[in-house]
């Protein structure tokens, strides 16, 4: 009995590595961000950095300034709409089948590589995606963290500029700046679409700084 019993047990274990399927939830593009299904074969780093330098030489945008921050912000916005990219079975059934039972992150993806496979990116994935192409260009920059969203800032001419790919906010280049909006939550929800988003204080929470990372 013990032998035939190890010997399913194997078979069990070793099946999910031949499965390629995401079985966690993959959210549908809301017909709303701005995704350009178009630069889905920018789907490396290297191919975004170059498409971002394209774009930055046609409009002739000086660097260190928060404009030349702001191309490489919209080109992100472009490339992805929300959703987190998961491992599959295949490439780690383990965290797959561990956030299908226990839940959020486990098996999400942080590699900016295997995060440009996808369409979709969660807030957190493309602000990783985003750092990876600030520090080839030399930008410092940190992370701002919500209860339950994640943006970043950088620093350009020694004052940190606030950047949010995923969310979108309309925001102008000098309320952009952290002096401004003091490090507040509450200060930023203003740049916000509230028709999409009508949750803004259980993302953002009431009455919180932001957590820098």
């Amino acid at each position: 009995m013990k032998k035939p019993f190890l010997i399913g047990l194997s078979i069990l274990l070793l099946a999910p590595n031949f499965i390629d399927l995401d079985i966690n939830k993959i959210e549908p593009y809301d017909q709303r961000e701005e995704y350009n299904p178009g630069l889905s074969y920018l789907n490396t780093i290297d191919k975004l950095e170059n498409y971002i330098d394209s774009m930055i030489k046609v409009g002739a945008v000086q660097p260190n300034t928060v404009d030349y921050v702001d191309v490489i912000t919209h080109a992100i916005r472009f490339r992805f709409y929300h959703g987190f990219s998961h491992f599959t079975l295949k490439e780690n059934w383990i965290a797959a089948v561990g956030e299908k039972i226990i839940g959020y992150g486990l098996a999400s993806k942080v590699i900016p590589d295997d995060i440009m496979h996808y369409p979709y990116a969660a807030c957190s994935q493309q602000a990783m995606v985003m750092m990876e192409i600030l520090k080839r260009k030399n930008i410092s920059y940190r992370s701002v963290g919500f209860p339950h969203h994640f943006a970043l800032e950088a620093s350009i001419n020694g004052h940190w500029y606030y950047f949010d790919p995923n969310m979108e906010p309309h925001i102008n280049n000098s309320d952009r700046e952290e002096s401004v909006w003091s490090g507040k939550a509450d200060s930023l929800k203003k740049y916000y679409d509230t028709t999409r988003f009508r949750d803004l204080n259980w993302k953002f929470g009431v009455n919180l700084n932001v957590t820098h990372g």
